[in-house]
């Protein structure tokens, strides 16, 4: 990463940088990563093409000379895809100070658990995303939580869940807005939300944990009762007879580390090992990093390695955000996105992850980059199809892209019918598609990026 950093002076603020071709359209739907930019049909992004007036085009090749032993890029179909990273002609992008506690939730996103880590059985990921004063709901009735939480200083924080069922459960990924104590869709299900946020110091997370305790309590009084952690003496917890779930709260330094869990019955044994197993891996995930200051925090760099800037990125977007559209993280980091659609099985992902020794992952408007731990991994991850989820059989590679691979995917989506992978010294990439050719387009092009990085 550059070391031009924001410090509070006059540097100039960081803006936004018109696509050199042209974009396709935008599709916000939400379908495995598919969700995020959108897929465009070919016939779309031609036409977007010739209303921009692009010279760059369905069909388009890319100029360049190919370096020795390299595919010579100009021979390559890349439609209206950008081929040069996004930080090709500018400094590198320094988010605004609005958006530094994405940043540091994303950096937190590394050393949060997810359900999975608590029980094997709950491998489907949840909604995860970074913290703010204006997500407290993830520890009680937002208008309450909001006001401790600014009153002990939220420095950043990041949340995520699980469960153990396909199905949507009432409690995946959120806390309920309202004062109805959270109820199950399915019986004997598994379910867990974890959220972890900085505050000032430790007697504030001390005193935070209390207060976010007592005051859910209140809400529940009538009905519910408090609970002891014996394998966590000072955790604070809450719930209700008859019911299979738990809100927990314990301080941990200068963390407050919040969790619901319920057990697949009103088993007040199980859910307490369930509260007690969540608390002591949050613990242990946390011994792996030092707290940030609030100046490290806002002064974290960005996409250090790069990775982001060299992944597909059709709209030319350079914000951070932590919701899986546009980030960077390491390995725990994004098994907290592979929440529906194509990555669902946690953990065929997790496995193929670590047999192409990935380092680095980066999550661009549907496109997923890999740096990896050498060029032979690379190309194993391409020979052996490592692909982040299941396929059901192969497909054509992308002409003239070396070092790649199509397939089918296993459970196809309105968006991500095919996905190809590809594999670039130590750099990994998986692009998807609901056409062929649109796939092919996108692996060019991510080759292009990957050889125009150098």
């Amino acid at each position: 990463m550059s070391s031009c950093r924001w410090s509070g002076t006059s540097e100039p603020t960081p803006r936004y940088r018109r696509p050199a071709v042209a974009s396709p359209p935008i599709c916000l739907g939400w379908e495995g990563f598919s969700f995020m930019w959108g897929i465009p049909r070919i016939r779309a992004a031609c036409l977007a093409a010739l209303i921009a007036g692009s010279v760059a085009g369905c069909g388009a090749t890319v100029p360049g000379t190919a370096a020795p032993g390299e595919v010579d890029l100009s021979t390559l179909d890349t439609g209206s895809y950008p081929t040069e990273p996004l930080n090709a002609h500018d400094d590198p992008f320094v988010p605004p100070l609005f958006n530094m506690k994405t940043v540091a939730g994303l950096y937190l996103s590394d050393y949060t658990i997810t359900a999975y880590d608590i029980d094997p059985r709950m491998k489907y990921q949840g909604s995860a995303g970074h913290l703010n004063s204006s997500l407290t709901v993830l520890f009680g009735k937002s208008d309450e939580m909001e006001e401790i939480v600014d009153r002990h200083g939220l420095l950043y924080g990041f949340a995520t869940g699980g469960v153990s069922a396909k199905s949507s459960d009432t409690s995946q990924g959120k806390w309920p807005y309202h004062s109805d104590w959270p109820t199950k869709l399915r019986a004997n299900e598994l379910t867990a939300n974890i959220a972890v946020a900085r505050v000032w110091d430790d007697e504030h997370a001390k005193a935070a944990a209390q207060e976010f305790n007592d005051t859910d309590f209140a809400n529940y009084r009538d009905h519910n009762e408090r609970v002891s952690l014996p394998g966590h003496p000072t955790a604070h917890a809450h719930w209700q007879p008859g019911s299979p779930y738990m809100r927990a709260y314990l301080a941990s330094g200068p963390y407050v580390i919040a969790i619901m869990v319920s057990a697949p019955t009103p088993d007040l044994a199980a859910i307490v090992d369930l509260a007690e197993t969540a608390f002591t891996k949050q613990i242990e995930a946390l011994a792996g990093t030092q707290p940030l200051t609030g100046e490290q925090a806002y002064t974290l760099p960005w996409d250090p390695d790069h990775l982001l800037a060299r992944t597909l990125n059709p709209h030319q977007i350079p914000l951070p955000d932590s919701n899986g559209t546009h980030s960077v993280s390491g390995k725990q980091g994004f098994l907290h996105y592979i929440d529906r659609g194509l990555y669902e099985d946690r953990e065929y992902t997790a496995t193929n992850l670590d047999r192409m020794k990935a380092e680095r992952v980066a999550l661009s408007s549907g496109t997923v980059a890999f740096k990896v731990a050498d060029p032979e991994s690379a190309r194993r991850a391409v020979t052996e199809k490592l692909f982040p989820m299941p396929f059901a059989g192969e497909a054509p590679a992308p002409a003239g892209v070396p070092d790649s691979a199509c397939v089918e995917n296993a459970t196809p989506t309105a968006k991500n019918r095919y996905s190809c992978i590809l594999a670039y010294r130590s750099y990994v990439a998986v692009v998807g598609s609901d056409q062929l050719l649109d796939v092919h387009q996108r692996a060019a092009a991510q080759y292009a990026i990957f050889a125009n990085s150098r």
